[in-house]
């Protein structure tokens, strides 16, 4: 009994959200989300925002699942594996769920209400994948996930 307790009550660990659609996936890497507490960073990959942790590596086989920590809508959608682009290059399409690979071209997280969670993300493919918000890629709203 304490044991599951503890478990529920582990620091960073993502829980479901009341209201949220989807559960956490057991084991996943959870990725927060939130233009609110993670301001921007400079790395080698660029400016990133809005996410945590931000560059994230993960070896290969890994499971990233994101979680909205603002009130507001976001998305985590796919902008290529070459580097951040000068504009926002995400349509409307980002909007809606799609893919279930990091490798997969144009997987998006959908929209991400407040408090839910994503669908999870195989990372498969060793590789760099950037991604960003559809409403606030240019705040820099934007992240990395390096697989190895």
């Amino acid at each position: 009994m304490v044991a599951a307790l503890s478990s529920a009550c582990t620091p960073g660990a993502a829980t479901t959200p009341s209201g949220a659609s989807r559960a956490p996936i057991s084991g996943a890497v959870v990725v927060h989300v939130s233009l609110l507490k993670y301001g921007p960073l400079s790395t080698a990959f660029g400016t990133v925002a809005g996410y945590s942790p931000d560059p994230l590596t993960v070896p290969v086989g890994s499971i990233v699942q994101f979680v909205n920590d603002d009130n507001f809508t976001h998305t985590a959608s796919s902008v290529g594996s070459s580097g951040f682009p000068a504009g926002n290059p995400l349509s409307s399409v980002a909007q809606t769920p799609s893919g279930v690979d990091l490798a997969s071209p144009a997987w998006s997280s959908g929209n991400i209400a407040g408090g839910s969670l994503s669908q999870g993300f195989t990372a498969s493919t060793p590789g760099t994948y950037y991604y960003g918000c559809f409403y606030h890629f240019g705040s820099p709203m934007r992240g990395v996930i390096v697989v190895q």
